[in-house]
């Protein structure tokens, strides 16, 4: 076999991002959709959209929680959404039920959808991540073996 014929090896394992949902009220009116909100500028989000990719895990963490994963899914894709151009926006915020309390939530511009999502409320997953960060990706500062876990809670090994 010549070296042009030969195959490029590929990382295809996913990335594991951690994403802060507040309190979690907006994360549950959303669980139906399979739809979460974020602000394309802040710059960890900005990361977050340039790098994640298709089948990437989603775990969201809830504030002032010692970092507990409530839920874990499988990234799909993400949008802007326009105000101007309402065929831009899948569901108004109103439609979802989210709530606009603090500042933060006001400047939610991208919808991120997501699959195969697993509950995780009753598992006691405790990252104890506690820094303000908004998303990071999985590191060695997480204190649970993330890809680990996720194949334990999807049986896929």
């Amino acid at each position: 076999m010549s070296a042009s014929n030969s195959p490029i090896p590929t990382n295809t394992e996913p990335k594991h991002w951690l994403i802060r949902i507040g309190d979690g009220e907006n994360f549950a009116l959303s669980l139906q959709h399979n739809i979460w909100g974020i602000s394309s500028k802040n710059t960890l989000y900005q990361y977050f959209i340039n790098n994640v990719k298709h089948d990437d895990k989603l775990w969201f963490i809830k504030n002032k929680s010692n970092g507990q994963a409530i839920a874990v899914a499988t990234y799909l894709s993400h949008k802007i959404r326009k105000d101007e151009n309402l065929a831009d926006i899948s569901l108004t915020d109103d439609e979802i039920s989210w709530s606009r309390n603090g500042k933060e939530w006001e400047s939610c511009d991208t919808e991120v959808y997501y699959t195969e999502l697993y509950g995780l409320q009753n598992c006691e997953l405790y990252t104890h991540i506690v820094s303000p960060l908004i998303i990071r990706e999985y590191n060695e500062k997480c204190q649970v073996n993330l890809p680990l876990e996720y194949k334990y809670i999807t049986c896929s090994f």
